[in-house]
């Protein structure tokens, strides 16, 4: 089962993990993607509903403020900005919404629906897994850290 995701795009914020883990406890999954993410990057992602671009104390980087490329704002997703000076947006805030308002926009606005839990992100990744895999064998290194065991897991 394919769920529907809501694109968390980091632009210097500490906040990103925050923000995706709201938008999953409302039944949608997330993922957090780098400011400079392209539109045919965003394209390339599955079942994008929405968009949030997420600012922060972190936005300016040797003096130069991060932003998208402004061919995303072409892209067809609705958009809201936290922390963030852009007039392209449905909404601009200037701190985390709360969960009412990210909520309205999550199924309101991007019209995504709860279709994503644990156990679903699960099996579709094992299913990834066994299509890129095929018959072949994998070589995994495991270090017995979260990332490689939980990898580990998914081959078994």
């Amino acid at each position: 089962m394919k769920q529907d995701m809501i694109v968390v795009i980091d632009l210097g914020s500490t906040e990103n993990t925050v923000i995706a883990r709201m938008v999953r406890e409302l039944g949608v999954y997330s993922e957090i993607h780098p400011h400079d993410i392209t539109p045919e990057g965003l394209k390339a992602l599955e079942n994008v509903k929405g968009i949030i671009l997420n600012g922060g104390e972190n936005r300016v980087v040797d003096g130069v403020a991060v932003d998208v490329m402004p061919e995303l704002y072409d892209c067809g997703y609705p958009v809201i900005a936290i922390d963030h000076p852009t007039a392209k947006c449905d909404t601009n805030l200037d701190t985390l919404p709360d969960a009412e308002f990210l909520k309205k926009f999550v199924f309101d606005t991007c019209k995504a629906e709860a279709n994503w839990n644990m156990k679903n992100f699960i099996e579709d990744q094992v299913e990834i897994i066994r299509r890129q895999v095929g018959d072949k064998k994998v070589l995994l290194a495991l270090s017995g850290g979260v990332d490689s065991s939980v990898v580990a897991a998914l081959l078994l």
